[in-house]
């Protein structure tokens, strides 16, 4: 009786395949996979790997470093040292070229790595389906694909490699039944083909839907069958935390704000690894008031001891070392921020105002506050900006202004990426007299102590604006940005790097109100920069994402647009 290979299955060791329970041919490999049509299944044995038939025959005689089954009639081989490559069932190559890596070909398509790094398509003959690059691409699923872009941001594209929606998420899975499992900053959603959210809430994570319900786990813990408008249609198991406990937890933030400071200001996490009898010594702590303090510490998953008694710094934690910087972020937003909220009614009811003849928040502040405040913001920096200098934008300039650049964290950055650059940094004089350029771009920098309110007195084809603008009220980010422009040469660009608030959900919501309690500035919507930008003279080109909550938004010159 002729067998077929549907009915077989791999032996509970891998090494042959099975019928009914029975040997379907007499050989011994070290490993066997599934049989795919046309009736091949990759093995390997002493010789190397390969592909057999359903006799456990070898169908051609070159031997690779791995096979895998055939998907379209098309295999992925790893030769080793020449590279991977999809053969046909003949063993033939399908393309000359060798990869770093292939995948499985799916409706026509195949994603592989080249030698660079970057991910793409392959179509059914083994040519690039289109010439996008991506960091990296998944498989296409009703003719759909899932890509990362540079700056880690995910979209869709379609089989010619053209974008389906344009929109850009921080995570991002492949349609299932007409929807798509995406993340944001606030969680895990469900969008449609337009790139639009179904539904308003956000889960910690999510499953695709299943004839109209998904499973998904909430911040709290909890299990729901939830519909596609993401109502709860069926409790798995409750949130570990009540409503009420969230709530408390919220009112009471302000606790691990203060504790966190304390931390950086007693300098715990330069004594760690450590004994709580040694941190209370050179912190100057009660050994009591100690083992309270870092129990606290413990609970906010910044510490942990150790079986010999010594605690240790968490991932985040360590984060809290003087060489980050996030120890000055910690007394940063602990002391004078935190004193300003306390008069948040008096601020959203105008009973408490700042006067125009009053000075900025930047004009007031200096001594340690100042140097706290840049270490601070440097740390930021240096989260958030290390995608930008990589940016392509960069290779058509010649010099950037840095307007309102902090220590130089971003522009310093900039140059030592691009050598061709040089740089302008313009901060307050009380700022701009402590900046020390690296060494090895000293020679192309030049720092300028001023306000840059005032007419500034260089000339450019790039200005950067990096969390600048969000200080300022509509009218005075219209100066700068005026200011921006008179300094800008002809065909130059304007890159502006904030939050863009989002028309459709809440996030940047306290950020927006921390703006207005500390600076008296405001985050924005694309409509409001759009419009912000066109009156202070520019035209808005393109937002580029970023890995952080930031965006960069470049524009141009209205002068430039004729």
């Amino acid at each position: 009786m002729t067998v077929n290979w549907h009915e077989t299955n791999v032996s509970e060791d891998g090494t042959r395949h099975l019928h009914k329970g029975l040997p379907f041919y007499p050989k011994r490999f070290v490993s066997v996979l599934k049989f795919h049509a046309p009736g091949l299944a990759a093995a390997a044995d002493e010789t190397g790997a390969y592909h057999i038939d359903i006799e456990g025959k070898s169908i051609y005689p070159r031997r690779y470093f791995r096979t895998f089954g055939f998907y379209e009639g098309k295999a992925a081989a790893d030769t080793g040292a020449e590279g991977w490559l999809h053969i046909l069932s003949d063993g033939r190559p399908l393309y000359s070229e060798r990869y770093r890596w292939c995948g499985n070909f799916q409706e026509n398509r195949c994603t592989v790595r080249d030698r660079e790094g970057r991910y793409f398509h392959l179509n059914e003959h083994g040519q690039p389906a289109y010439r996008s690059r991506w960091r990296y691409a998944g498989d296409f699923r009703d003719r759909i694909a899932a890509v990362q872009n540079d700056e880690g941001m995910h979209s869709h594209i379609r089989a010619d490699g053209e974008f389906l929606h344009g929109k850009w998420f921080a995570d991002l899975d492949v349609f299932h039944k007409g929807l798509a499992r995406a993340r944001d900053e606030r969680g895990w959603f469900h969008i449609n083909p337009r790139g639009k959210a179904v539904y308003e809430r956000r889960f910690s994570q999510a499953e695709p839907f299943y004839n109209g319900q998904a499973r998904v786990e909430t911040f709290g813990s909890g299990l729901e069958i939830i519909n596609e408008k993401g109502q709860t249609l069926h409790i798995l198991r409750p949130d570990q935390r009540t409503r009420l406990q969230i709530l408390s937890g919220d009112m009471a933030g302000f606790w691990r704000t203060q504790v966190i400071r304390s931390a950086a200001e007693l300098r715990i996490f330069q004594f760690l690894p450590g004994q709580t009898e040694i941190i209370a010594q050179k912190t100057g702590l009660k050994t009591d008031t100690a083992s309270r303090f870092l129990r606290a510490l413990w609970e906010s998953d910044l510490i942990l001891k150790d079986e010999n008694g010594f605690w240790n710094p968490t991932e985040k934690g360590a984060l809290l070392k003087p060489e980050s910087g996030m120890d000055a972020a910690a007394v940063f937003w602990g002391t004078g921020h935190y004193l300003d909220w306390y008069h948040l009614t008096d601020i959203l009811t105008e009973k408490r105002r700042q006067s125009e003849s009053e000075k900025s928040f930047f004009e007031s502040i200096s001594g340690e506050p100042l140097e706290i405040m840049h270490r601070a913001l440097s740390a930021y920096a240096a989260h958030d900006y290390g995608i930008i200098p990589k940016m392509k934008n960069w290779k058509t300039h010649n010099h950037v202004i840095d307007a309102g650049g902090g220590k130089g964290e971003l522009l310093f950055h900039l140059l030592r990426e691009h050598p061709h650059l040089t740089g302008t940094l313009i901060e307050l004089p009380a700022a701009a007299e402590k900046i020390s350029p690296p060494k090895e771009i000293a020679g192309r920098v030049s720092i300028i102590g001023a306000s840059f309110f005032t007419s500034w007195t260089v000339q450019a084809d790039a200005v950067i604006f990096a969390r600048v603008l969000h200080d300022w009220s509509d009218d005075k980010a219209r100066q700068l940005l005026t200011e921006a422009g008179k300094s800008l040469i002809i065909g130059g660009r304007l890159y502006v790097i904030e939050m863009i608030l989002p028309e459709d959900r809440p996030d940047g919501g306290l950020l927006d109100i921390h703006m207005m309690v500390a600076t008296h500035g405001k985050e924005r919507t694309l409509k409001d920069w759009k419009r912000l930008f066109e009156l202070s003279g520019f035209q808005l080109e393109e937002v580029i994402p970023t890995t952080s909550v930031c965006s960069v938004i470049a524009g141009k010159n209205c002068r430039d647009c004729l």
